[in-house]
């Protein structure tokens, strides 16, 4: 797996690309939560299999990540939000984004609590209530902190249409975990897509052959020739 890390301005709308790749090989994944959840780390985990306790709050990034899932070469493009808070954020981030991480700290109930909030700025601002997105509740290495039941996140999972997943960025026998909860996204993504445009082809079919049939009912469609001996 190899990866590079940028700085990103997606309020201007700034994009690279540096392979070619198929459009439903690339995924782009946006980290949405509370200062201090811990996206930062669950990024870095994955993309390095290292832990880093403390990052620049303010340091917003798009790891790209070239890789391999279910024998096909993928990029993974990764937004990490940091710690932005301003309300301009929603916009640029949901619009590029194909799908979401909404991470939350289970030592930390506002941050659970928060979560719906975000999700209903993504749909807003995507207009749409069809969201791919995974719901992850972090720090699970802090039971004796923990704030926010197991089983309560999962009904909000559930409330929200995302699976659910409890994981630590900071315990390295977890990195398996994580590293599956991106690959998982990105599988999830590419069925989506697939059956979006399953759907387009077939209305598109079906607009042809009803434009068919009121040909043949007006009368419209041309004669045919007969040839004389």
């Amino acid at each position: 797996m190899n990866y590079r890390n940028s700085s990103s301005n997606l309020m201007n709308g700034s994009r690279s690309r540096s392979l070619s790749l198929a459009d439903s090989n690339v995924c782009k994944i946006v980290l949405l939560g509370c200062p201090g959840v811990g996206k930062t780390a669950l990024t870095v985990r994955y993309m390095t299999k290292r832990f880093i306790g403390e990052y620049c709050p303010t340091l917003e990034s798009i790891y790209k990540c070239y890789t391999t899932i279910d024998d096909e070469d993928v990029r993974l493009e990764i937004l990490d939000t940091a710690g932005l808070e301003h309300d301009g954020w929603k916009d640029g981030y949901a619009l590029w984004a194909d799908c979401f991480i909404f991470v939350y700290s289970i030592t930390d109930r506002y941050s659970f609590d928060e979560i719906i909030n975000i999700k209903r700025q993504v749909e807003e601002v995507r207009r749409s209530t069809s969201v791919c997105g995974i719901l992850v509740g972090n720090k699970s290495d802090l039971l004796h902190d923990r704030q926010v039941p197991a089983n309560e996140a999962s009904e909000l999972a559930d409330e929200i249409g995302c699976k659910f997943h409890e994981v630590s960025a900071a315990d390295w026998t977890q990195f398996d975990d994580i590293k599956n909860m991106f690959h998982g996204l990105h599988r999830e993504n590419r069925r989506q897509k697939f059956l979006r445009e399953g759907r387009q082809r077939k209305t598109s079919s079906s607009v042809k052959f009803k434009q068919a049939i009121q040909k043949v009912i007006s009368g419209k469609t041309p004669a045919k020739r007969t040839h004389s001996n």
